[in-house]
C-alpha cells in the first residue's frame, strides 16, 4: 500500500498543490533541495538549503482532519487507573477520554493534527535568478536530475512546508480495523487539534494491522518541536521554473469542449506568447464538437481565449486569459466548456483538471 499517495490525494482535495509526508519525516524544510518521485512523493534529499533564499511564515486553521469516507471517529469518557501522569500538570490521570477511528477497509487513512503553522520561500522569483539556477544546474547534474545547465522535472526545491505540534496519521492494512487514542480529555484533544504544542497521550490500542505515525510518538510525553506533514514543491523544465509541481508535464493543452446539445456554434481565437514570438490559432466548433490544443509550449504566457456564440443578430462573446499558465495551470491541462440552446442562453466556463 503507498500510503504517501493516498494521504496526498486526500490533502489534494483541498489544496491542490500539496504533497504528503504521511511518515512525518523530519527532512522536509523550506529550502531544501531534491527529487520528488511524481508517483508517490517520495523526497530524496540532496542539499538542505537553498543560498540566497528567505523564509517567511503564516498562521493557518490549527486543525486538520483529513479521513477516508469509510472511516468513523467516536469518542467516550474511560476510567484510567492513575499510574499515569499528565505531563503538562504533573497531577495523576483517573478520569480520561478515548478517541477512536473504526476503518471498515482496507486502505483507509484517518489523519487529525494540530498545526503550528506555513513557513514559506518569501520570493519565488530567487529560483529563476542566474546564480541560483546555476547552482541548482550543479546539483542537479550531481545526481543525473540534468546536464549543460538544464534541469530535468522532478529535481527542486521545497517551497513551502506545514509544520503540526501533535497529531496522528492512520492507515487500515486490513478490513474492520480499529485504533484508540486515551489520556487525559485536554491533552488528548490538543493531541489532534490544538495549538499550544501540549498534546499528549497515556496509551494506545488497536484492533488488526494499522500503519501508524503518532506525535509525539510516545506515551505521556508532550512533543518535543514540530513536525512537517506537507509540503509544496517546485521543479524546473531545463531553466523554466514551474512554480507548484506536482506531475510532469510535456506540453500545456486546452479542451475546447462544444458540449451534446449545444446547438451554437463558437468560433474560438487562441494567443499567447512564446520566447520565439506570438502565436494565434483560430477555428469553429458546433454542438457536440470538440478539439484540443495540445501543443503550447510550457513557456508559453499570456494565453488568451475568446470564444463567440454566433447569433443570428447578436452574437455572445466571452474571454479567458491566464498571464503565467505553467504557475497557474497545476496539471498543465484545461477544459473550456460550452453550452447553449439557440436561441437561449449561453455558457463557457474554464474548467481546472
Amino acid at each position: 500500500m503507498n500510503w504517501n499517495r493516498t494521504f496526498t490525494d486526500l490533502i489534494r482535495a483541498g489544496r491542490p498543490a500539496y504533497w504528503g509526508n504521511w511518515t512525518l519525516d523530519p527532512k522536509f524544510k523550506v529550502g531544501a533541495v531534491g527529487i520528488v518521485s511524481p508517483d508517490d512523493g517520495d523526497f530524496t534529499l540532496v542539499k538542505e538549503a537553498t543560498p540566497g533564499i528567505s523564509v517567511s511564515n503564516r498562521g493557518i486553521p490549527n486543525q486538520w482532519k483529513l479521513a477516508s469516507s469509510n472511516v468513523r471517529r467516536s469518542q467516550a469518557n474511560v476510567e484510567l487507573d492513575g499510574s499515569a501522569t499528565d505531563p503538562e500538570t504533573g497531577t495523576k490521570i483517573t478520569a480520561g477520554t478515548q478517541l477512536t477511528w473504526d476503518f471498515a477497509s482496507v486502505g483507509s487513512i484517518a489523519s487529525e493534527f494540530g498545526i503550528a503553522n506555513e513557513e514559506f520561500i518569501s520570493d519565488l522569483t530567487v529560483l529563476s535568478k542566474p546564480e541560483t539556477l546555476q547552482w541548482l544546474a550543479q546539483q542537479a547534474g550531481s545526481v543525473s536530475m540534468g546536464s549543460g545547465g538544464n534541469i530535468a522535472q522532478g529535481f527542486g526545491v521545497i517551497t513551502s512546508v506545514i509544520y503540526a505540534n501533535s497529531g496522528l496519521n492512520l492507515g487500515s492494512q486490513d478490513n474492520n480495523s480499529s485504533f484508540s487514542l486515551s489520556g487525559s480529555a485536554s491533552a488528548v484533544q490538543e493531541m489532534v487539534a490544538g495549538a499550544n504544542a501540549k498534546g499528549s497521550f497515556v496509551s494506545t490500542k488497536e484492533t488488526k494491522q494499522l500503519d501508524q505515525h503518532l506525535w509525539p510518538n510516545t506515551p505521556n510525553k508532550e512533543p518535543s518541536g514540530s513536525v512537517p506533514i506537507a509540503y509544496t514543491f517546485a521543479s524546473f523544465d531545463g531553466n523554466l521554473l514551474i512554480p507548484n509541481w506536482i506531475t510532469r508535464l510535456g506540453a500545456l493543452q486546452i479542451l475546447f469542449n462544444n458540449k451534446p446539445g449545444c446547438t451554437y456554434i463558437t468560433s474560438i481565437q487562441l494567443s499567447y506568447d512564446t520566447p520565439q514570438g506570438k502565436k494565434n490559432e483560430s477555428f469553429s466548433l458546433s454542438g457536440g464538437l470538440s478539439k484540443t490544443v495540445s501543443n503550447i509550449p510550457l513557456s508559453a504566457t499570456n494565453i488568451v481565449v475568446n470564444i463567440t456564440f454566433k447569433g443570428m443578430i447578436n452574437s455572445d462573446h466571452y474571454t479567458f486569459k491566464w498571464p503565467s499558465p505553467l504557475g497557474q495551470w497545476l496539471t498543465g491541462h484545461r477544459e473550456i466548456e460550452m453550452t447553449g440552446v439557440w436561441p437561449g442562453q449561453t455558457h463557457a466556463r474554464d474548467i481546472a483538471h
